[in-house]
């Protein structure tokens, strides 16, 4: 399907299903309507599952929709036999927001840059001389970020991102690995996800050293791919946890391609859940353009926030999606954008800035240096702008035990740097809040950090 047939499709979907409140807003914010005279059967563009079977994953309809990548057929298709291509219609039919999914033959994942798979933070269960995989926890958080395998003993997203984090599982189907000390790796299984779910609450209302946790973040992969059966089932299994105070799902699918997820099902769910415990509940939602903020977007944000739950947006800082090296200014207007789209138009506000995490990516990056100027353009200094539109924190991700630190202006007279012009890189150590410094290294760009 072209892209003039999808847009067809979606403006008569739109025309039959926006309410009047969301076209107010779009027309206030300059979010692009699709129009169209043809009238199109339509219905398949409010299935999510449709939108997973519509998407591009195949080679030959990528060079079709894609042919400036014609002549590089050759290194696509190696690139491809370990590398899951996944381009949904929705970004599809985003000019600039598209650049997220394309394939990056130049990258090297860097291995587990979060810290999710270090032996110091995976909490197991082992049975039968097997070790299963319940949750990560880096030593004193107070929070559970169980890792999902979407039912298929495999930890799976459609959604496609090319510089995914979690790229060693999602995007080159690779299993889960715990990372010793030593820097050798062991591969351990994940359960299906409500027994997981069952293991982790067992494990974590009886053993001590969990009372002190008390959320828990659900991630994967894509944890919205389970159908609402399921989630069912796990949010029953979560009611027998004794410590609970706090849900969170950790999300592409709202603004990446799969808003229609969200059904008045599944946000029921929810909300009997929260009815019943008490606890409070979060979408911790990826977002990285200002296109991504479409129409269908911002009518299932709203059904999410009407019902109470709140929407905590982290925006990766990732280059040539939104982020350039060598023009700050088009990187300060984009991320101004997508603030302020976030805030006024959405109706909550970008909770993460999160630095790049992929830092061995040929070509393409970003400097810690940079992201703090940019942070200090439109933030630390007030620059045309109002705290409603200011991210929570500009983070740093690290797979130390200590785990994250959270930037600002003020950290530049704190940071030590060391610029290795043979290895072509630079070296920085950043005091921690919990005493002593962390060593962070990223490739040398003159001009920028050096």
């Amino acid at each position: 399907m072209n892209r003039q047939q999808l847009d067809n499709i979606r403006a008569c979907w739109l025309e039959k299903n926006l309410d009047e409140e969301t076209r107010t807003i779009c027309q206030r914010h300059n979010i692009a309507i699709p129009k169209t005279e043809k009238q199109e059967s339509s219905e398949v563009w409010g299935d999510w599952k449709w939108h997973i079977s519509a998407r591009v994953h195949d080679l030959m309809s990528f060079l079709l929709l894609f042919p400036q990548y014609q002549g590089q057929e050759h290194e696509l298709s190696e690139w491809l036999k370990s590398y899951d291509l996944s381009i949904l219609p929705l970004n599809l039919l985003q000019p600039e927001g598209v650049q997220k999914f394309l394939p990056r033959p130049g990258l090297v994942p860097a291995p587990d840059p979060y810290g999710v798979q270090q032996e110091h933070s995976i909490v197991l269960r082992e049975e039968d001389g097997k070790k299963f995989y319940l949750a990560t926890r880096k030593p004193g958080y107070a929070t559970f970020l169980p890792i999902l395998s979407g039912g298929a003993s495999r930890v799976f997203c459609p959604i496609g991102c090319a510089g995914c984090y979690r790229g060693a599982q999602t995007r080159f189907n690779e299993p889960l690995r715990i990372i010793k000390k030593d820097g050798t790796t062991e591969d351990i299984q994940i359960p299906q996800p409500v027994e997981q779910i069952r293991w982790l609450v067992e494990r974590w209302n009886l053993d001590p050293q969990f009372s002190e946790v008390y959320d828990i973040l659900i991630s994967g992969g894509e944890p919205m791919i389970l159908p609402n059966s399921v989630w069912k089932q796990m949010l029953d299994e979560l009611k027998n946890a004794k410590y609970l105070k706090s849900l969170r799902i950790c999300t592409g699918a709202l603004f990446l391609g799969l808003p229609f997820r969200f059904d008045d099902e599944f946000i029921g769910i929810l909300t009997d859940f929260r009815k019943t415990t008490g606890v409070s509940i979060k979408m911790s939602t990826h977002i990285s353009h200002p296109e991504n903020i479409t129409p269908e977007a911002i009518f299932f944000a709203r059904k999410i926030l009407r019902a109470g739950i709140e929407i905590l947006p982290q925006i990766p800082l990732e280059g040539g999606v939104n982020f350039w090296m060598d023009d700050l200014q088009r990187t300060a207007r984009t991320l101004r954008q997508l603030d302020r789209l976030l805030a006024l138009a959405v109706g909550t506000r970008a909770y993460k800035w999160i630095v790049d995490m992929q830092k061995r990516r040929v070509n393409q990056g970003v400097s810690i240096i940079s992201a703090i100027e940019v942070w200090r353009i439109l933030h630390d200094g007030h620059c045309g702008e109002s705290d409603i539109t200011r991210p929570t924190s500009l983070a740093l991700f690290f797979p130390h035990e200590r785990g994250n630190l959270n930037l600002s202006f003020h950290s530049l007279w704190a940071i030590k740097k060391q610029v290795d012009q043979k290895r072509a890189v630079v070296r920085y150590k950043i005091p921690h809040p919990a005493g002593g410094w962390l060593d962070y290294e990223e490739p040398l760009w003159p001009g920028a950090n050096a």
